[in-house]
């Protein structure tokens, strides 16, 4: 059986073996199945950095980043693909959304969108769009790929949002850095800046300044930490300052840049992001002073027994008082029961307290009737000798808030509320107590 079927093979093969023994060698050979080396894993992959500039709505002031996705495809297999992935979103419809947000618990996700559409997104609310293409090798891509796969699933997308320290930006920044071997933590962390959370909150929230300002007393001591390189990051657009400066090894003893290229996509018009933090202590000082000076006035008149100054007197400071101790409840609340970290050890509880509540009712029963005097002296002097007690830390460095702005616009009103008190109290009835 095997004589008969190498027989037949070989009579098979007969022909071409014999036309290869008689092919002249200067013979033209016939065009062939053409032989492809395997193209090298990652190399038809193009890893990007997005970032994007500042918005309108209070959570686009802080702009926003990306990693752009681009695989070469040729026609026939459908061509490129190009996704974005984000790690930047929120669903205010999910259960329970405003209770976690308030409580510092709020979950984000990740996820990928075409390319085209991110892009068009941004065009139309008139956003900077800033392209960095990263120089990684081969085996790096490949990682990073599948490290965005895997975290892209349901079951891995989610993840405990912190504004400061585990955002969108940290989090495309620790992606790098995790393929990069950590290169990224190790060139930054031990370089100091001159900036703040604070200062840098401010700086991009100032266009809003109710905004701002609230934030600003919001904010406690952590928030006055100085930052580190690697921690400025938590901005979209310090990481794309700090990519475009890194640069890793080669492989070869030597160093490349981490950014092989880098474009503008898009432009904008309407949101350019500020350069410094506003400098509002003279502004606030003023508006304080102003407050103090209305305050003196009515309080004055009100003491020289003018009915109506006395109940101009008793509402002013009974609204002064209300929205001090309302804010002071929110201070109190933000420290006592959430997990809002960068809003603990707040020294703006000494001007805005919950004690405030109690000269909401009292004042206007002093003012008004000379009811409970002596009670309502007690608080207003407290409440000032705290003011004056926050100017003091504040003065002789040993508290490290920067909160100098809020402390020149609560004080002044404090210490004219105190002092009208005490000039209307020394013309009271004699039914006070």
């Amino acid at each position: 059986m095997k004589l008969i079927f190498a027989g037949c093979l070989l009579a098979a093969l007969a022909p071409s073996l014999a036309s290869a023994q008689i092919r002249p060698p200067s013979a033209e050979r016939p065009p062939g199945p053409r032989m492809t080396t395997p193209a090298e894993p990652g190399s038809e992959l193009t890893i990007t950095l997005l970032t994007m500039g500042v918005g309108e709505e209070v959570w686009e002031q802080f702009g926003h980043n990306a990693l752009w996705f681009h695989v070469e495809r040729p026609p026939s297999l459908g061509g490129p693909v190009d996704v974005v992935y984000n790690w930047g979103i929120f669903d205010s419809s999910q259960p329970y959304f405003i209770p976690h947000f308030l409580q510092g618990r709020m979950l984000y996700s990740m996820g990928g969108y075409p390319y085209e559409q991110t892009l068009t997104d941004y065009r139309m609310r008139d956003r900077a769009v800033w392209a960095q293409e990263l120089d990684l090798t081969n085996a790096q891509k490949v990682q990073l790929r599948d490290f965005v796969i895997w975290n892209s699933r349901p079951e891995n997308a989610n993840y405990r949002y912190d504004y400061y320290l585990d955002n969108c930006s940290t989090r495309v920044r620790d992606a790098i850095d995790r393929v990069l071997g950590g290169v990224i933590r190790a060139t930054f962390s031990g370089r100091r800046s001159t900036y703040t959370y604070r200062s840098e909150t401010l700086r991009l929230t100032q266009r809003q300044a109710l905004l701002a300002t609230g934030i600003d007393i919001g904010l406690g001591r952590p928030s006055d930490h100085q930052l580190t390189a690697y921690e400025e990051m938590f901005l979209p657009m310090r990481l794309r300052d700090y990519v475009r400066e890194l640069r890793v090894s080669d492989g070869h003893g030597g160093a490349r840049p981490l950014v092989k290229s880098e474009r503008m996509l898009l432009g904008t018009i309407t949101h350019v992001e500020p350069n410094a933090p506003p400098h509002w202590t003279p502004l606030f000082l003023t508006i304080g002073v102003l407050i103090a000076v209305g305050f003196a006035v009515v309080g004055s008149r009100a003491a020289r027994g003018s009915t109506g100054a006395r109940f101009a007197a008793g509402m002013l400071f009974s609204v002064w008082s209300f929205a001090a101790g309302m804010l002071g409840v929110i201070l109190a609340l933000l420290w006592g029961v959430t997990d809002h970290h960068f809003a603990h050890r707040n020294e703006n509880l000494l001007l805005f307290n919950p004690i405030w509540l109690a000269l909401a009712v009292l004042a206007p029963m002093t003012a008004v009737k000379g009811r409970a005097a002596r009670v309502t002296r007690w608080f207003t002097f407290l409440l000032a000798a705290l003011g004056v007690l926050a100017l003091l830390l504040h003065a002789t460095g040993l508290s490290r808030e920067s909160n100098m702005e809020i402390i020149a616009l609560a004080l002044p009103p404090m210490a004219a509320i105190a002092w009208a008190v005490h000039r209307g109290t020394g013309h009271a009835p004699a039914r006070q107590v």
